[in-house]
């Protein structure tokens, strides 16, 4: 079966979306160029532009046309997804290096977290995240060994350790705590992220639950300077009205977080 037209004309104006062929602001072509460059009708072109638009890749504006919406990285508020996977929905390059992965006894904070006792130990995994070939996040992650032996010989699945986690474990990640604070990069952190010792870095702890509410993973980030935070806060039932909120000092709450460029 061929494949519509419309969505060939929809990935190919997405493609240039991400491309920067148009900034955010930047006005698209009318209906009727469009039409005119694809050598289609115009309602075609109406039913690729309107697929966009439900994606939030362009934005209609009634009698002024389409415009490129701000593509910057921004989380999903009704799902908590990976690093990996919401990147790539939202048609940014993702990349993943492993560091390490071993099993060894977790620090005090990580052994508090994940509720272990004074002999239980840990997997760790360590990785670098890359955005469009920016290194902005470098990660440690501790996993109960227990729960999850063997998951340092293969911690990753397409560079994300979450869809690892649900393939081979069973285990879903649904609910995230995450404090922030201020930091200076030390030496690995910075040789990870490509920046100079003691480059000031935003930290982060955090700690995630699965389904049944069980610890699942206790992690410890520094992102780059150049990146800002964008929070989203569930308060109360989960028909509570969701409303965004700037980086919160040194707040303890439940967040869906993502990384995006600071304008």
């Amino acid at each position: 079966m061929n494949r519509p037209v419309h969505m060939s004309i929809r990935d190919d104006l997405r493609m240039r979306l991400n491309a920067g062929e148009w900034n955010a602001g930047d006005r698209l072509p009318s209906e009727t160029e469009l039409a005119a460059r694809y050598g289609v009708a115009r309602m075609t072109v109406r039913q690729a532009v309107g697929a966009l638009a439900s994606e939030g890749a362009v934005v209609r504006r009634q009698g002024l046309g389409t415009f490129a919406a701000d593509r910057r990285p921004a989380k999903n508020a009704e799902l908590l997804l990976s690093f990996t996977e919401e990147m790539r929905r939202q048609g940014h390059q993702v990349q993943t290096k492993l560091i390490a992965a071993t099993v060894e006894q977790p620090p005090p904070p990580a052994r508090e977290a994940l509720r272990l006792g004074q002999s239980a130990a840990a997997v760790t995994v360590r990785r670098v995240r890359l955005v469009d070939a920016c290194p902005i996040v470098v990660q440690h992650s501790w996993l109960p060994y227990a729960r999850f032996a063997g998951l340092d010989a293969h911690p990753l699945m397409d560079g994300s350790l979450y869809a690892m986690l649900e393939a081979q474990y069973g285990v879903r990640i649904v609910r995230a705590k995450q404090v922030f604070a201020a930091g200076a990069a030390d030496e690995s952190d910075a040789t990870a992220l490509e920046l100079p010792p003691d480059e000031p870095v935003l930290r982060i702890a955090r700690t995630t639950y699965d389904s049944s509410n069980l610890v699942v993973e206790y992690a410890m980030s520094a992102m780059r300077p150049g990146y800002s935070i964008e929070t989203v806060m569930e308060r109360g039932s989960q028909s509570a009205t969701r409303q965004p909120w700037r980086f919160c000092n040194g707040a303890d709450i439940d967040v869906a977080v993502s990384a995006f460029p600071s304008p």
